[in-house]
């Protein structure tokens, strides 16, 4: 099992670990800042660095056991490696971009009041599929929400909630086909505003900004029709 950095402090771009096990060109480490490939947020990339030599990390990716995450290398490894340090340093502009998309995301889900069929996030565009009354979306008026959601700075905040929480409260999990993890009986919670402004909250294993500012210009791009009642909507960075 992994300690996962990330979930404490998503903004933590290196920290030391220790390899605790190698398989072909997979590494595992007992702590870690990289994110494994989860909830259409792509594993972040890097570098695991030794005394000897610099391992490049490609892509990063779940395990089959409770929070083993697989670090993908670039390159021949061995069992040698086993119980060496090393530092760890993501591609933290690419996890950023990943982490301003997201959260991105969740602001459109405030938005459409409809359960989410599919998702991807890109480092400078992203998508959600919704099901969905075409007649509900309005591009313009979901701009101008957007950019009045990220102009006033709302924080964004994590928690946890118990697995019986959510069991609870079903409404946290937006997904129609997929639930979000629940490890050690606890599930990820993010939610944005405060008080009585808060605008979104679901669960989600995700890396996010800290507020809405910081995302930047965003704009929908293309909403496209995926079938009957499934709407796709793109989102992009804009300048």
């Amino acid at each position: 099992m992994t300690d996962l950095l990330f979930n404490q402090d998503s903004y933590l771009k290196e920290t030391e670990a220790s390899i605790i096990g190698v398989e072909e060109n997979i590494i595992k480490l007992d702590r870690t800042i990289f994110y494994a490939e989860s909830g259409g947020q792509p594993g972040d990339q890097g570098e695991i660095v030794l005394k000897d030599q610099v391992l490049k990390v490609v892509d990063t990716k779940k395990g089959s056991k409770p929070n083993e995450i697989l670090h993908i290398v670039d390159g021949p490894i061995d069992q040698s490696l086993i119980n060496q340090s090393a530092e760890l340093k993501i591609n933290w502009e690419l996890r950023y971009a990943h982490m301003k998309m997201h959260s991105s995301c969740h602001i459109l889900c405030s938005l459409v009041d409809a359960l989410i069929t599919g998702a991807s996030v890109g480092s400078a565009k992203s998508r959600i599929d919704f099901d969905v009354d075409p007649s509900m979306l309005n591009k313009e008026e979901l701009n101008e929400k957007i950019r009045d959601i990220i102009s006033k700075d709302y924080p964004i905040i994590i928690n946890q909630i118990t697995g019986d929480e959510l069991k609870s409260n079903p409404h946290l999990a937006k997904g129609a086909a997929v639930s979000p993890p629940v490890i050690d009986n606890k599930v990820q919670t993010v939610q944005i505003g405060e008080g009585e402004n808060i605008i979104d909250l679901q669960c989600c294993g995700g890396t996010h900004c800290q507020s809405t500012k910081e995302i930047g210009p965003l704009e929908i791009g293309k909403i496209e029709n995926k079938g009957k009642r499934n709407r796709r909507i793109n989102i992009r960075f804009s300048s």
